[in-house]
């Protein structure tokens, strides 16, 4: 009764219910995931189906990413196939501009692309599948390019997987002209045929146009054949393209900014592009990795010194690796062998096998910590090739981590992380609200172990973001989220503040003081006390200029927080008196 009751509920108040729209869809596809009679799952599909046509499509499809990455979330199998069916229909109905390539999609993705190989069930298999499918034919431009940022073992298996999925939509297309999965036609009359635009797209070196059309009755092998090398090369060379050392387009001889390395170690012409050539290299690495060495150009780093003759971009050509040597050799003077000696060893193909065991998540615990102790040594040398090739992986693996069932496998990946963020900060530029929200779910951990580990992380963080983004990130957390976590956002922010620039706390103050206020009347005391200190330290940074936001405060705890601002600026004159005497002394 309360089934059928719910579904004439949504029907009639969906305008009212959008907030309430994440735990509807949520506890809709946990529901699904029980067993049930045949005839109460029914009724629970009816549910789903009319939330799916009863709401904004882009607002469910972020939900369920969120949900895919929530740490706290350890779906059954079941529950697995059920989003999985309800993302591809989703996918069927919705426009392309509704998928929208953010952090959390694109962790969503590489998760959906991990069920690909689920060895405990094969519907799941089957679904994800499908889903990365659905996703690359609702927007294939904006799936090529998210395919391109995420990690290259990732991205190696959603392009086999698409390659095939072509390959076999080609095969049946001369029996069929309709040979892709059924879609409904959306709510808005827009099309989807649209030319693909990548960041790289030129005349002869990018997808063409026609790869949006999967109506393939026009097309003759060949050129679907083509069309698929191109989604192929196109992610590929997105990929390497995004480096955050490139600055510089590849040439060679003189040709134009848009060629690209084509799989048979060459630079894709019209000519080339025609010829067949899938090299694909062992351990699941393409062609584009160790064929571009081949060319005559400079690495995208120039390292002044000795130590550049050594350095070699693209570590997995053996036959380069020989010839460098023996070049380095001949090429040297003996007292410059002094300094080429602490030359940092390149650490790819162990960290490759380090990550392998990562992904055991859940089982293997003690192999689990070893290649997590192993990977902590790693961090601290200086290995470049290693986070150029690998950082993103290294990071989505960790954050995964942080939900596993072992507490020690939790804490110890805290670690790991802690220790990128002191020696790769730049690195996570792109990666800071992910980040961060991770490490501050981490401090609802039952464990102590694992909260101080989460706590050490965070304040990394705090010393390791930049201070506005950090702020522009943790100001929502401090409004919104509950105790331990608000708890944490808010000491986190008061470290920020006290290595941010005047001119600019004084910008963002708008956004932070809400928050702060909001904590200063929470019933946790803790809470107050974090809020309070956390405004004393703003005081500290721009004085009297705090005093117009504060206007909200009660007299008594306006007079508290002048109370805490006059013992932090006794604290502060006495150290500064210490610190004269020691200096004249």
């Amino acid at each position: 009764m309360f089934l059928e009751t719910l579904v004439d509920f949504i029907i009639i108040h969906k305008d009212d219910l959008q907030d309430w729209l994440f735990v509807l869809l949520t506890q809709l596809l946990k529901k699904m995931g029980a067993d049930l009679l045949g005839s109460v799952q029914a009724k629970v599909q009816k549910a789903l189906d009319v939330t799916r046509d009863s709401f904004p499509f882009d607002q469910q499809f972020n939900i369920l990413m969120r949900f895919i990455v929530d740490q706290t979330q350890t779906p059954n199998l079941k529950v697995k196939v059920a989003i999985l069916k309800y993302i591809e229909s989703l996918a069927r109905q919705m426009d392309p501009t509704d998928f929208v390539n953010s952090s959390e999609t694109r962790l969503a993705v590489s998760r959906i692309i991990t069920w690909t190989t689920e060895p405990k069930s094969s519907d799941v298999r089957k679904a994800a599948q499908i889903v990365l499918i659905s996703l690359f034919e609702l927007n294939t431009p904006e799936f090529t390019m998210l395919l391109g940022a995420l990690p290259k073992t990732f991205q190696d298996g959603a392009t086999k997987l698409l390659h095939n999925h072509l390959k076999n939509s080609s095969n049946t297309s001369v029996g069929s002209p309709s040979n892709t999965i059924g879609r409904t036609p959306s709510r808005h009359t827009s099309s989807r045929t649209s030319p693909l635009t990548s960041p790289t797209n030129c005349s002869h070196g990018g997808l063409s146009p026609s790869m949006l059309d999967y109506d393939t009755e026009n097309l003759n092998s060949e050129e679907i054949y083509s069309s698929l090398r191109g989604v192929t090369e196109a992610i590929e060379k997105f990929s390497f393209r995004s480096q955050e050392d490139l600055n510089e387009p590849i040439k060679r001889d003189g040709k134009k900014d848009c060629d690209i390395v084509s799989r048979d170690g060459g630079v894709a012409t019209p000519a080339t592009e025609g010829r067949g050539g899938s090299d694909v290299v062992e351990g699941g690495r393409t062609a584009l990795d160790n064929k571009t060495s081949l060319l005559n150009t400079q690495p995208p780093r120039a390292f002044p010194g000795p130590r550049a003759r050594d350095y070699n971009l693209y570590p997995y050509s053996d036959a380069i690796n020989t010839y460098d040597k023996t070049a380095l050799k001949e090429a040297v003077f003996d007292d410059d062998m002094e300094q080429l000696r602490d030359v940092p060893i390149d650490h790819s193909d162990l960290v490759a096998d380090l990550l392998k065991e990562l992904s055991n998540h859940n089982e293997r615990v003690e192999e689990r910590k070893g290649a997590l102790l192993e990977l902590l040594k790693i961090t601290r040398e200086d290995s470049l090739g290693v986070w150029e090739e690998h950082f993103k992986t290294i990071l989505l693996l960790l954050l995964e981590t942080l939900g596993d069932k072992d507490h020690s496998i939790r804490a110890l990946a805290l670690r790991v992380l802690r220790e990128i963020l002191r020696n790769q900060p730049a690195r996570f530029k792109n990666y800071a609200e992910l980040t961060i929200m991770k490490t501050l779910e981490a401090h609802k951990d039952s464990h102590k172990e694992v909260v101080r580990a989460a706590e050490e992380a965070a304040s990394t963080l705090a010393s390791s973001i930049h201070p506005e983004q950090c702020i522009k990130v943790l100001c929502p957390i401090i409004q919104t989220a509950d105790y331990p976590i608000n708890l944490a956002a808010i000491k986190m922010q008061t470290k920020v503040v006290e290595r941010i620039a005047r001119e600019s706390l004084l910008q963002l103050l708008a956004d932070i003081i809400p928050g702060l206020l909001q904590g200063y009347d929470n019933t946790e005391s803790s809470v107050r006390k974090a809020s309070v200190f956390c405004l004393v330290a703003i005081y500290s940074v721009i004085g009297e200029e705090l005093k117009p936001h504060l206007a909200q405060l009660t007299g008594s705890k306006m007079k508290l927080l002048n109370l805490y601002i006059k013992r932090a600026q006794t604290t502060n004159s006495n150290s500064s008196s210490s610190s004269d005497v020691s200096t004249h002394s």
